[in-house]
């Protein structure tokens, strides 16, 4: 691909193993990498990081968490009196009682369309309609990234060759549609997401010693390499959620309504995935090319994002730069509701950068007393 092409470059996603598990990894209760080969189930012994191997099991070992499963967020107190948020309603998903739980400082990072309807459902006489919702964007301006473009070809050759081990990542071509200029008919671009391998056959029918020597006899094919877009969806007002009018689940909590669907500019950038993959494809000498449009539509995948959008203005956001409702200062959102693009990069370190700024920002500024 890079001597085929100067601006496109396939790199593996970063993700590293512990090898050598330092103080600060033991700290977490993680350990280095077993050799398990099951990356993408997740690992329990934290080889990899995720919340819940590192920052979920720390933060418990300070004594300042407490973790309350089986709980069904309603909505958010509010007090006229204060002008604030004071606390949490929820619904516990075994008796349905409610309980609620009070705090100077509420984060609402239920995922992007619960948090929208959280912040939606919780309606006062200062907010009829949602917490911090006086400009009506609530809930609008909603996006996910665009998966609807595949692929996937073999490759002959590096028959001497096998993978050996796993990784929770795979392979990424980054944006290169429009990055300096404008230079096709839709805005912004795409990048690729890629992962190859060489399939494996054994025979299982049989038992005993028989499947154990089919098993240490695997028949490898021919490599292959599955390819697929992840496009910027560029966020219209028309692409929104609201709460039902009429229906509520089993909580009493009201019915979560979608209408989000494709723009032109989706379309134009799916078709120009199509192209340049299948060409990408021929050129690196793959054969038995095969690129599709799933025509699959929106919320399909993953990564949804907006609804409480970050800005500077109240008239055109709902949430400031340090993700705090403009409206309501001692309640933040930073998860994908905040974002006002969904970009071409898995969001979820961002999601914990804005986090981690917005935490400290909220300590400096209780010390300052003011929230």
């Amino acid at each position: 691909l890079k001597s085929k092409y100067g601006d496109r470059h396939l790199i593996q996603g970063r993700c590293a193993h512990l090898t050598d598990p330092q103080e600060i990894h033991k700290q977490q209760g993680r350990n280095k990498c077993q050799h398990q080969n099951m990356c993408n189930r997740g690992c329990i012994y934290g080889g990899y990081f995720s919340a819940n191997a590192s920052t979920l099991p720390w933060a418990e070992k300070t004594g300042n968490l407490t973790v309350r499963p089986d709980s069904v967020v309603e909505s958010i107190i509010y007090d006229q009196e204060k002008g604030r948020a004071t606390g949490v309603r929820i619904i516990d998903r075994h008796t349905k009682e409610a309980t609620e739980f009070y705090a100077k400082i509420i984060f609402v990072n239920a995922s992007t369309i619960n948090s929208n309807a959280i912040l939606l459902n919780s309606k006062s006489d200062r907010f009829p309609n949602g917490l911090g919702n006086d400009n009506g964007l609530m809930g609008k301006f909603m996006a996910c990234h665009n998966y609807r473009g595949k692929g996937n070809a073999t490759f002959e050759g590096f028959f001497d060759q096998a993978v050996e081990g796993r990784h929770p990542g795979h392979a990424y071509v980054p944006r290169f549609r429009n990055v300096f200029r404008q230079d096709t008919d839709f805005l912004r671009g795409y990048a690729i997401g890629m992962a190859g391998g060489r399939r494996i056959d054994a025979d299982t029918s049989a038992i005993g010693h028989q499947l154990r020597d089919n098993l240490l006899n695997r028949q490898y094919g021919v490599w292959s390499m599955a390819a697929w877009m992840q496009g910027e969806v560029i966020p219209v007002e028309s692409n929104h959620m609201r709460l039902s009018d009429a229906e509520t689940d089993k909580y009493g909590i009201p019915k979560i309504i979608m209408s989000v669907e494709w723009t032109e500019n989706d379309d134009k950038m799916t078709q120009d995935f199509l192209e340049q993959q299948s060409e990408m494809y021929e050129r690196m000498g793959f054969k038995n090319i095969n690129v599709t449009d799933t025509k699959a539509p929106p919320g399909s995948d993953i990564h949804e994002m907006g609804g409480v959008r970050m800005g500077r203005d109240p008239k055109t956001s709902l949430l400031n730069e340090f993700n705090q409702l403009h409206a309501c200062p001692n309640v933040f959102v930073t998860d994908g509701a905040c974002m006002t693009s969904t970009s071409t990069q898995n969001p979820t370190l961002t999601f914990m950068t804005l986090t981690a700024r917005a935490a400290n920002y909220a300590v400096e500024e209780l010390k300052k007393q003011n929230l």
